[in-house]
């Protein structure tokens, strides 16, 4: 009898069958491989072989892109304006300042006016406090154009509570003390420490009040204190802020400046709150002789 070989196997129909497909599967998915495997390296070849680039879709270049300092923009304006504080009565002027503003330059000039000043008006001498006193803020800003020599472009003015409203508004004003204050006088107190603090409405009130009794040393840092002010007051933080800051200034305190005065500053006021003063300085109010 014949041995039978072992190496024979034999399969049923439906073995044979599950063979095919197995094999059929196999070599589809290989193809499908080898082709996604020739589309990413054409890929990959197209952006340099930088995956990131492929991935984005957007191809890098190694061109260098030119920065251009753009700077800030140049608005040219050369306006002073006048600032005070009186009794709602009108009876007495505490402080006066004569602000000017040059751009591009970015230069804010504070000078203190003596109050107690005397003018020439209708062939009478007079105070600018009486001045005011008997014929209101026009009279005062034509009698300080006349002592400066200087033309006013607008003028602010406040009361004392309207004052420590405005300031109140910002949170306070950070400001220099140059030395230790304990001053009681009138009914009025006021003791601070040395060094730079935020004041609040009343305590700047009665610093600036107190600073009055100094003489031309206290007219010179009361025009500091105003630089101050400005200085906390054009920040980025209020760039988005001026119209409404403007609102309230218009509403709180005393002024001619209108909403066209604004609109037409809008872009210079952009640009301090941004970039703030490149150069704040106070100098002494000078009497022009007017022979």
């Amino acid at each position: 009898m014949a041995k039978r070989n072992k190496n024979i196997m034999f399969q049923t129909q439906r073995q044979s069958a599950k063979g095919d497909t197995k094999r059929f599967f196999t070599i589809f998915f290989s193809c499908v491989l080898i082709v996604l495997v020739i589309s990413c390296l054409a890929i990959l070849n197209k952006y340099d072989f930088n995956v990131k680039s492929a991935v984005s879709g957007e191809a890098e270049t190694e061109t260098t892109t030119a920065v251009t300092e753009t700077g800030i923009p140049e608005v040219y304006a050369d306006k002073t304006y006048l600032f005070w504080c009186a009794d709602s009565d009108r009876k007495g002027i505490h402080f006066a300042w004569l602000v000017n503003v040059k751009m591009p330059e970015r230069e804010l000039i504070v000078r203190t006016v003596p109050t107690e000043t005397f003018v020439t008006v209708n062939g009478k001498s007079s105070s600018l406090e009486n001045v005011y006193s008997v014929s209101g803020e026009n009279a005062l800003v034509a009698a300080v154009e006349e002592l400066s020599g200087k033309k006013i472009d607008g003028y602010i003015g406040s009361t004392d509570s309207s004052f420590k409203t405005m300031i109140n508004y910002f949170g306070g004003v950070n400001i220099t003390v140059p030395e230790q204050v304990e001053y009681r006088s009138g009914g009025m107190t006021l003791i601070l420490i040395k060094g730079r603090q935020n004041m609040k409405g009343d305590t700047l009130y009665k610093y600036l009040r107190y600073l009055e009794t100094l003489g031309e040393k206290g007219h010179s840092l009361q025009a500091s204190a105003l630089t101050e002010i400005f200085k906390s007051i054009f920040t980025p933080a209020y760039t988005n802020r001026a119209s409404g800051i403007f609102s309230k200034l218009s509403n709180t305190l005393k002024t001619n400046l209108t909403i066209v005065d604004f609109s037409s500053a809008e872009k210079a006021i952009k640009i301090l709150t941004e970039n703030g003063f490149e150069a704040m300085r106070t100098e002494d109010f000078e009497v022009v002789d007017g022979d």
